[in-house]
């Protein structure tokens, strides 16, 4: 038999495992080839370990056989960016200035986690050079490519996370997001993408950008999200940023609908140009769960103006990482992050603390908002992906990577939890998806959303490459 890993979720191999239908061996196997057939053209692996992820799926078989697996996700493909920490693998970050030699010696939270769940890791995916923007390429790796259409992009900065997620060559892809780097990248390449309230998946070490940092799932489903969830959000003293344990259920209560939920609806936020089959899909989308009995109000979330107080916020972020390196070596590394250090460099004080102060502007606006809406929806992209190559998708009209994300940075500013979901396919054939955003700690909600729209509006997986 042929497997098809694109057909993966956690449940359908967790049933299959249970009933001694498939093995956790077979199915890594499956997305290795599936790596060995996608990744001369998609370039979403920084590094590929077979051999590591054919033993630790071998210890998932004996557990499974012996009815005895440690959880939900024990032998299910994952993958984790290589942003992020795993004992005894180096920790690239896109960056010509790591050292490959360089091996950790410790896992981060979210790494622990899933391998102490029985997770297999197949590899590390790639990542701009620290994380810095929202596309695919960096000096280290290069372009990594959109697999519904390789001469586009897949977003990022979680780029090969989310390729792996929609080609199937892992099912749970750990992300990090600090200005829409789940979202993007999920919403280009037609996946699922969360992410949570701030903390609510440790981080560690402590992101570069501080309170714009999160990490979440990328995942082929909403319910494959969920299952992960349930295992990384775990409070964990190496978070700076305290949060208290809650082990409600995060698959009870997912498919119980929308039925009386207050939904805002923004189809732009107050002044987004979004291309029209992207407005009319979400529409469709609200008019939707309008009919499965949510409550639908549109709305302008009256937020700041956070553009500018965005990028000062970031550009002092993203100076910290290549800060004190000699002009020789930094031409070495992307313009683009090179250019931001020096901004960030030159910004004083005052600046950062005026733009902090817009930071707080925003989330009280979403959180005034939130106070007679249960959800706030909105395109999570104005436009499909555009061609690799480019920070921008216009540069006559736009200058930074912010002024084609206009409705997923502000939400990073603000600490809510949003995901991105899949409302349909373009004329020309791309993805198209819409954010779903919810109060502090209420991302079960928002789970509880994108799940609505998921089981009533199914989205057709990427076609075998």
């Amino acid at each position: 038999m042929t497997l098809d890993p694109s057909t993966f979720t956690v449940d359908s191999l967790t049933d299959a495992y249970r009933a001694g239908e498939l093995s956790p061996v077979e199915a890594v196997q499956a997305c290795l080839d599936r790596i060995a057939e996608t990744e001369p053209e998609l370039n979403a692996y920084v590094v590929v370990d077979a051999e590591f992820a054919l033993a630790t799926a071998r210890a998932s078989e004996a557990r499974w056989q012996a009815g005895q697996p440690l959880s939900v996700v024990d032998g299910v493909p994952a993958s984790v960016k290589d942003l992020v920490l795993m004992r005894g693998w180096a920790t690239r970050k896109g960056s010509p200035h790591t050292d490959p030699h360089d091996l950790a010696t410790e896992d981060a939270p979210v790494a622990q986690r899933l391998l102490e769940a029985g997770a297999v890791v197949v590899g590390r995916t790639t990542t701009p050079e620290f994380g810095w923007k929202g596309v695919g390429d960096s000096p280290l790796t290069g372009i990594t490519r959109n697999p519904w259409n390789p001469n586009l992009g897949p977003g990022g900065s979680s780029a090969g996370a989310a390729v792996a997620a929609a080609t199937g060559s892992a099912v749970l892809n750990v992300g990090t997001d600090g200005g829409g780097s789940i979202r993007m990248p999920a919403a280009f390449c037609g996946v699922f993408g969360l992410k949570p309230t701030i903390a609510l998946v440790p981080l560690y070490p402590p992101g570069v950008s501080g309170l714009l940092s999160h990490l979440g799932p990328i995942t082929p489903t909403v319910t494959d999200a969920a299952h992960m969830m349930s295992i990384v959000a775990v409070p964990d003293p190496r978070e700076i940023f305290p949060t208290q344990r809650d082990d409600t259920s995060w698959i009870e209560g997912l498919d119980a609908g929308v039925a009386g939920l207050r939904v805002a609806y923004s189809p732009d936020y107050g002044h987004a140009d979004v291309a029209p089959q992207i407005a009319a899909a979400v529409e469709c989308t609200v008019s939707l769960l309008s009919d499965l009995g949510a409550v639908i109000t549109e709305v302008d979330p009256e937020l700041p103006d956070c553009r500018d107080a965005f990028i000062a916020l970031w550009d002092a972020a993203m100076a910290r990482g290549l800060a004190g390196l000699p002009d020789d070596r930094l031409v070495l590394s992307d313009p683009g992050l090179v250019a931001t250090m020096r901004r960030g460099l030159a910004l004083s004080a005052q600046q950062f603390l005026d733009a902090d102060v817009v930071r707080q502007q925003a989330t009280l606006a979403v959180n005034r908002l939130l106070v007679d809406h249960d959800v706030l929806v909105s395109p999570t992209l104005p436009l499909t992906a555009f061609a690799v190559g480019s920070d921008v998708a216009d540069a006559a009209t736009q200058s930074h990577w912010v002024d084609w994300t206009p409705f997923t940075y502000p939400i990073n500013m603000t600490r809510h939890p949003a995901a991105a979901i899949p409302v349909g396919l373009s004329s020309h054939g791309l993805p198209m998806s819409m954010q779903v955003v919810g109060n502090h700690f209420d991302d079960r909600r928002v789970l509880r959303v994108a799940r609505a729209v998921e089981i009533a509006q199914p989205f057709a997986r990427l076609p075998r490459m």
